[in-house]
This record gives C-alpha cells, sequence and structure tokens, in this order.
C-alpha cells in the first residue's frame, strides 16, 4: 500500500517538474514576444541578431528547454550545490547550448551565448517562482504560450 502512494507522489512531483519547465518557457516566450513586438523590424530582429532565423518558440522550447534539463540532470547528480554553484552550472549550460549547438555565423557566437545564459538564468529564477500551488503557474504554462503564438 505504500509503493501505490509514493508512486503517486512521485509521478506528481514530476508533473509539478515539467509544469515549472512550461512556466518557465511561457514566461520567456512573453519576454521575447514583447521585445519582438516592441522593436521596429517585429518579430523577426531577435532572431536575426542571435545569427538564425528560427522562430523564437524554438529558441524558447527547442535549445533553452533542452539545457535546462541538461543542468538539472548534473544538479540531481551533485545535490549540494549553492544558489551560486546551481547559477554557475545553468550559465554554462546556456552558454554552451546557444554558443555552440545553435547553427549560425561564428560572428555572433558571444551574442547567442549571452542570450542562453539570460534564458537560463530565468530559468533558474523561474524554480523558485512558479509553485505547484500557484495559479500563475497554470497561466504562464498554458495560457502565455498561446496568445504569444497568437500575437506572432
Amino acid at each position: 500500500m505504500n509503493s501505490v502512494k509514493s508512486n503517486s507522489n512521485g509521478r506528481m512531483d514530476m508533473g509539478l517538474y515539467a509544469l515549472n519547465k512550461l512556466a518557465c518557457a511561457g514566461s520567456i516566450l512573453l519576454l521575447l514576444t514583447i521585445v519582438s513586438w516592441m522593436w521596429p523590424q517585429g518579430a523577426a530582429r531577435p532572431a536575426s541578431i542571435l545569427g538564425a532565423s528560427i522562430p523564437l518558440e524554438h529558441w524558447v522550447y527547442g535549445y533553452a528547454l533542452t539545457s535546462s534539463l541538461a543542468a538539472d540532470a548534473v544538479i540531481s547528480f551533485i545535490p549540494s550545490l549553492s544558489k551560486m554553484k546551481q547559477a554557475t552550472l545553468y550559465g554554462a549550460a546556456g552558454f554552451l547550448f546557444f554558443a555552440l549547438l545553435a547553427d549560425g555565423s561564428p560572428s555572433t557566437l558571444w551574442i547567442r551565448g549571452a542570450a542562453g545564459v539570460l534564458m537560463l538564468m530565468m530559468y533558474l529564477w523561474g524554480k523558485t517562482f512558479f509553485t505547484g500551488q500557484s495559479l500563475l503557474t497554470l497561466f504562464f504554462a498554458l495560457v502565455v504560450p498561446l496568445l504569444c503564438w497568437a500575437i506572432l
């Protein structure tokens, strides 16, 4: 009987973890949508600065979410890290994923790396801001991405 209870708790924890990641991605997508909406040239401008003409959704849900999951995997193997060391690990993962794995010209490597670091810092911030008991988490995970895609 106890094993059933612990399994459902584990599934709930995994669901809340996934919801947290989606809420973080929604907040990043909202920020990038606002920036691209206010920019005179439109939505293509931030992607062109990053050196590749892929949609903002791919940057957020493809590169940033994947690198955040990779950073969390490394952190799970080293559980007693301070917040500063976790931030350093997140920053390194963001830089590596965006600067080295993103396709684009070498001249924009540092700009892509800095964008990756900033996005991963938002994921780290979201780990404490978006909690499982908050309706704000559901709003940013489910509603905000739909609104952003409707705007873009």
